[in-house]
């Protein structure tokens, strides 16, 4: 395999990785509202390679390798009436609002996790209440 066979098939390998899912991730809906995870992908590669001869004998070394990073830089949250857009980074940024936006999800979740393999089960769901700016 040659350098350029070598870094065709790092990049091909790096490609299968990033795809539009791995930016705008699997949307989950909780309490009429869909949260849906925005991602940063970074990524980088490099190869090398040599021929060298000794004596008859000709010979090949190379090597190549990559790297990605994956990092959540918002979440979207959709419900009825509106849309909203959370930061994951930066300053400023309240973790209690996007609790609030999205009422109930960890209780869900926990009770999603704790119902695997104990066949179905009907959950109710209360209305999120309403605070005073809301009224």
């Amino acid at each position: 395999m040659g350098v350029e066979e070598l870094m065709q098939e790092v990049v091909e390998q790096l490609e299968k990785l990033v795809t539009t899912k791995t930016i705008i991730g699997e949307p989950i809906t909780v309490a009429g509202k869909t949260v849906i995870p925005i991602s940063k992908v970074s990524f980088g590669f490099g190869s090398a390679g040599g021929e060298g001869k000794r004596g008859e004998e000709g010979g090949f070394g190379g090597g190549g390798g990559g790297g990605a990073k994956i990092e959540p830089i918002a979440f979207l949250v959709v419900s009825e009436d509106e849309v909203k857009l959370f930061p994951a980074t930066g300053k400023g940024i309240d973790i209690g609002k996007i609790i609030e936006s999205v009422p109930e999800v960890v209780d869900k979740l926990k009770a999603l996790r704790g119902k695997k393999g104990k066949g179905t089960e009907k959950t109710t769901e209360k209305e999120p209440e309403k605070s005073a700016d809301e009224d």
